[in-house]
């Protein structure tokens, strides 16, 4: 880029598209609003392409936008880690944390002990947990590892396979004495079924359950914590792994009403930046969760 301020756009233009607004970029980077909205303008006309579209409040990003967007977090993230290694101090006996991005499903369910376990066994003095539904959502500025549902590759990170997840219904048990009955798997198509996706996963275990019938009430969610908790409620039937319901199960607030089940579309993967994949912290911890991951679930 000619322009000789380049850097400091392609900084702006991160942040807009991490947060989705004009107003949120302007006040964490703490400018105004309309010094943010002039350098977006000045990048698409030095680029000479739109690098986002209104989608009602909220800023989209095109496709240029979204290539532009995966470049820049990479870039910034390695030069953040490059400056706080060239900043930081001789190893001392001080402080020691980490900053972990988790699904909250997972962390409610499963991670968070396992966590407090990991920072005793490493002697950390604090951590920080914070929730990233999926890849995108995660800040690499300030995040040293995350836990990400998703499918590989991801340009310029490294990561490696946790447990291989299996889904199958879960329900309150309240629900499984109700009427209609659970008795065989075609009755689940007399519930509401519990949804975090489209409905694909329900879609391909009812054909696995050689259940031809179509469910007439679905529920979507926009997390699979709301759809357990659904679960919980007696309100419906959710598709859960035993890796997320492990404790549920245990405890008797979650049942399994059958055991027919399918390999989800997509499994649990331990993520780092391709620049911290040797840090001997991130190796140990990542051999800490996959350890623990691939271990026998209670149910």
């Amino acid at each position: 880029m000619k322009h000789p301020h380049g850097l400091a756009y392609l900084r702006v233009f991160e942040t807009v598209a991490r947060v989705g607004s004009v107003r949120a970029a302007a006040t964490e980077l703490s400018v105004t609003p309309g010094a943010v909205s002039q350098q977006v303008r000045n990048l698409q006309d030095t680029l000479g392409v739109a690098l986002f579209v209104r989608d009602g409040r909220r800023l989209r990003l095109t496709e240029a936008g979204k290539t532009l967007q995966r470049s820049a977090a990479i870039a910034f993230s390695e030069i953040d880690t490059c400056v706080d290694e060239i900043a930081r101090p001789a190893p001392s006996a001080g402080p020691r944390s980490v900053t972990i991005a988790v699904p909250p499903a997972l962390a409610v369910s499963w991670f968070t002990t396992q966590m407090f376990d990991f920072a005793q066994v490493e002697g950390l003095t604090s951590f920080r947990m914070i929730p990233a539904v999926d890849f995108s959502q995660i800040d690499w500025r300030s995040t040293d590892i995350a836990i990400v549902y998703g499918s590989p590759p991801w340009k310029g990170f490294s990561w490696s396979l946790m447990a291989n997840v299996a889904l199958r219904p879960v329900c309150s048990p309240k629900l499984l004495n109700a009427s209609p009955s659970l008795r065989s798997p075609r009755d689940v198509t007399e519930h509401w079924l519990l949804h975090e996706d489209d409905g694909s996963e329900w879609l391909r275990w009812l054909t696995a359950a050689n259940v031809s019938q179509v469910t007439s009430r679905n529920a979507y969610f926009g997390t699979l914590m709301m759809a357990i908790t659904a679960a919980l409620e007696g309100r419906g039937l959710a598709l859960v792994s035993d890796f997320l319901a492990s404790e549920y199960l245990h405890s008797g607030r979650l049942v399994r009403p059958f055991e027919t089940a399918i390999e989800a579309s997509r499994s649990y993967y331990c993520v780092c930046a391709d620049s911290r994949a040797a840090d001997p912290q991130i190796m140990r911890m990542t051999e800490w969760i996959i350890d623990r991951s691939r271990a026998p679930q209670r149910v």
